[in-house]
């Protein structure tokens, strides 16, 4: 057996923990619902071991993973942990908490961008495409059913797991523990479904357009304003990717029309579909009247969610010793209520709980990570920019401001930024 052969079946070993990371992602909360209700409090943590594994083999493998983000947000998030359990709330369980969002998981960024090859990239990408028809059932049912039904069961088995919506009807979280983790799915599920429209991988026509109108129904029936604003924006980064060749640009516009040409068929055909939209607009109306328009009730809270806590961030002491307390886990544990005790939006948090310096370095750490995936993928040769830079389009925000202290969210965050790493990276294919 060869040097090269060895270094791929070790690898392989990663890999498997890495589809399992993603796996447990996506099924986590069906797991905390329907399969495990009497666990759903340790299942919380149920990646953590997963991420564990994936580090310590990474090391032993000398996977080339340790940089200046990975060191840096080590250094920092131990001096926020030190701090919080010497001058801040001094709660271990909670410190921890909220210290693994860094020291487990955002390694793992770099690990999947090292071991995992285009094609493992494509592997991920049928296996969503296909989850993606399963899951649209799961949401039909949901979208449909009363919050008593046993589909729209709560975490642990008690009460419903949809939130408030519009006209009756509520935004329902499919797998997910709440619909936060849904959307983040389907914006996902849009990233493949340009992809493959757009390149010449092989697929199944027939998967393809099955799982593209999957999509496009299940839409409305998240009534989630952030899941429809993900994928036009991952949409847009799709156009950007494909604007060095005229033929992409032709595509493009063939994806559009066929979109459309999907919409108008489920609109005339399907009186769900038709609800569905009538409720999406009905919460979108909703947000414009508070926030002023229709633009605005889909842009404006993500500049709201930028500026403010930076606004906030130069007013904060140097130091605070506040981490994990930010999470709903972490409030839990310290009031005995799910509540946020710091701020609900991503930036906010981080400076609440470790100050200034160290919250405030980290939040450069990840700003910085994304400007410079986003260069990498700029700079891609025309014939490679197109997987990288649609990716760009949901894996920025999500570093940037992705809610990391929700564990759906978090993962979520790590594998597609992970998957775009992967896709920028020169040195992916160990053959």
């Amino acid at each position: 057996m060869t040097d090269n052969t060895t270094k791929i079946e070790n690898f392989n070993s990663i890999k498997i923990a890495i589809w399992l990371y993603f796996i447990l992602w996506i099924f986590e909360g069906a797991l905390r619902k329907w399969v495990l209700p009497s666990l759903a409090t340790p299942l919380l943590i149920v990646r953590d071991p997963v991420a564990i594994y994936i580090i310590l083999r990474a090391i032993y493998l000398n996977v080339k993973f340790i940089n200046g983000y990975v060191v840096s947000a080590y250094i920092m998030t131990v001096l926020a942990l030190i701090i919080t359990l010497t001058f801040g709330h001094c709660n271990l369980f909670v410190g921890i908490y909220g210290a693994r969002i860094m020291l487990l998981h955002f390694p793992l960024i770099f690990i999947i961008g090292a071991v995992f090859t285009k094609e493992d990239i494509l592997k991920i990408g049928y296996v969503v495409l296909a989850i993606n028809i399963l899951m649209t059932l799961i949401v039909y049912m949901q979208f449909i059913s009363p919050q008593s039904a046993f589909i729209n069961i709560g975490l642990g088995g008690e009460g419903s797991a949809g939130f408030d919506g519009a006209m009756g009807y509520f935004r329902p979280p499919g797998t997910f523990s709440f619909i936060t983790g849904l959307a983040s799915f389907y914006i996902m599920v849009s990233v493949f479904v340009f992809y493959f429209w757009m390149s010449k991988e092989p697929i199944s026509k027939v998967f393809l357009i099955s799982s593209t109108l999957a999509l496009i129904f299940a839409l409305p029936l998240t009534v989630s304003r952030t899941a429809v604003g993900g994928v036009v924006l991952v949409g847009f980064f799709a156009f950007i990717g494909s604007a060095a060749s005229f033929k992409n640009l032709i595509k493009i516009v063939f994806i559009v029309l066929i979109l459309s040409i999907f919409f108008i068929i489920l609109q005339k055909t399907t009186s769900v579909f038709n609800l569905g939209t009538e409720v999406f607009m009905s919460r979108v109306d909703t947000a414009s009247g508070q926030s002023g328009g229709f633009k605005e009730s889909f842009f404006s809270r993500a500049f709201d969610d930028f500026q403010r806590p930076m606004v906030n961030l130069l007013k904060s002491p140097l130091f605070v010793g506040n981490l994990g307390m930010g999470t709903n886990a972490g409030a839990q544990m310290l009031s005995g209520s799910v509540k946020f005790l710091i701020a609900e939006d991503e930036l906010g948090r981080i400076g609440g709980e470790q100050g200034l310096i160290l919250g405030g370095g980290t939040i450069i750490l990840r700003i910085l990570l994304a400007l410079s995936l986003f260069l990498k993928s700029i700079r891609l040769p025309s014939e490679e920019k197109l997987l990288a830079m649609i990716f760009c389009g949901t894996a920025l925000f999500s570093i940037t401001q992705g809610q990391w202290a929700q564990p759906s969210m978090l993962g979520y965050s790590v594998m597609v930024a992970g998957l775009l790493l992967a896709s920028i990276n020169k040195n992916l294919k160990h053959e």
